[in-house]
């Protein structure tokens, strides 16, 4: 029995990183392997149910919690007068962040099954591989012509993300190799990775990507390498001079454009429509704190754009999200869901800082910074991946496996 336990365990780890993997080359692919890592994992907890402490905390408990919030603000105030809407984001981001919270309860309660792999080696081969292929596939998708890559996914701004992550995670992945060769190969990943991620023309993603993996490698090594950090900036800058004309002047410019046009009251615009929809959200917030219904936010930010036609742009997203985690959260679910979100952030970064866990500190950083321009956590492709990258990175390693 003990034999079949940790062949199960095993099985449902390749297949939650076969998920994370694919999240940039095939939703279908990612979206079967996550559910079959589901499935196994609770056929597993089933078969463990004798063992498992539900009493202590566990990084799967925040998410959980959120899901059913936002099961519960569904089936409370989701429905309309034609019914509920079964294809509610809302309804399939609850069922995802549950499930997923199924998976993630699984692979870090019994951990200690990973003892018959070498977590580290088959980790890098697997990240590695799909931060080749979906670099490739970046590439390939700016050569033939697309504006902005985004790989499988068909919003870049969400591609942007998960690639900026993916890249990070096979960055630590090379570092914790202590190979100089391993090093040359994590360095060149750096300049590759912001390259691409300049290919998407995310400016958060753009602006945040190498300062993040700055941070992370100063956590990592415990000490800043100065030569290190210069020889890439270097490089860095190069690659920024090459695509300057291309893509990073045309997006300075257009920031320059929106900020003026946003101050003389025009919103009408990408970054200026997201000043508007953060203002309105707050408000929407303060109205409603105990969360209120999709129609409730449409006819109070109607009423209040009226009164504010420069916020009058929000009109044209209200229905879809704010492009803000937080904002978004607080303006349907409440204070309760903005608590379960806090929650979920802080629980689970602090949980990474005390085992200095750093793929999974950096899994929630970027998951936190990137959530303050966009909403991850309604994406079914971006759900997918960080759940299941959450579950992987809070693996707690034995002994002989951990990091020096």
């Amino acid at each position: 029995m003990e034999k079949l336990k940790s062949h199960l365990y095993i099985t449902a780890f390749i297949f939650a990183a076969l998920s994370i993997s694919f999240a940039l080359l095939s939703n279908g692919r990612q979206r079967d392997f996550f559910y079959i890592s589901i499935y196994l994992s609770i056929v597993g907890l089933i078969l463990e149910h004798k063992v498992i402490n539900f009493k202590k905390f566990n990084i799967a408990y925040p998410i959980i919690l959120l899901g059913v919030i936002k099961l519960i603000w569904f089936l409370w105030l989701g429905h309309d007068e034609n019914g509920y809407n079964i294809y509610s984001d809302q309804l399939g981001a609850g069922k995802k962040l549950v499930l997923g919270g199924v998976l993630v309860l699984y692979l870090t309660h019994c951990s200690h099954y990973i003892r018959a792999i070498k977590y580290k080696n088959v980790m890098l081969a697997i990240i590695g591989a799909a931060f080749i292929s979906a670099s490739c596939y970046a590439f390939w998708q700016s050569f033939h012509g697309m504006g902005r890559a985004e790989m499988a996914i068909n919003r870049a701004t969400i591609s942007a993300y998960v690639y900026s992550t993916l890249s990070i995670i096979f960055i630590y992945l090379l570092y914790v190799q202590k190979k100089p060769s391993s090093y040359i190969i994590a360095a060149l990943a750096i300049i590759l990775s912001f390259v691409v991620t300049i290919l998407t023309g995310t400016r958060a993603a753009i602006i945040l990507h190498l300062l993040i993996i700055i941070i992370m490698t100063t956590f990592y090594f415990k000490k800043i390498h100065l030569k290190s950090i210069l020889v890439v900036l270097f490089i860095s800058a190069i690659a920024i001079f090459s695509l300057y004309k291309n893509y990073i002047h045309p997006k300075i410019e257009q920031t320059y454009n929106e900020v003026t046009l946003y101050q003389e009251g025009q919103d009408n615009t990408s970054l200026g429509s997201r000043f508007s929809m953060w203002t309105v959200g707050v408000k929407n917030f303060v109205n409603a704190p105990l969360g209120q219904s999709l129609q409730s936010r449409f006819n109070y930010s109607d009423a209040y754009t009226l009164q504010h036609p420069q916020y009058r742009s929000t009109m044209g997203f209200i229905n879809v999200h704010l492009h803000d985690e937080m904002i978004d959260t607080l303006s349907l679910q409440g204070i309760f869901g903005g608590l379960a979100l806090l929650w979920f952030y802080l629980s689970i970064s602090w949980v990474a800082l005390r085992e200095r866990n750093t793929p999974l500190l950096f899994t929630m950083n970027c998951l936190i910074a990137y959530g303050m321009s966009d909403v991850l956590l309604l994406s079914s492709e971006a759900i997918l991946f960080y759940i299941a990258l959450i579950g992987v990175c809070g693996i707690k390693l034995p002994a002989t496996q951990k990091e020096a």
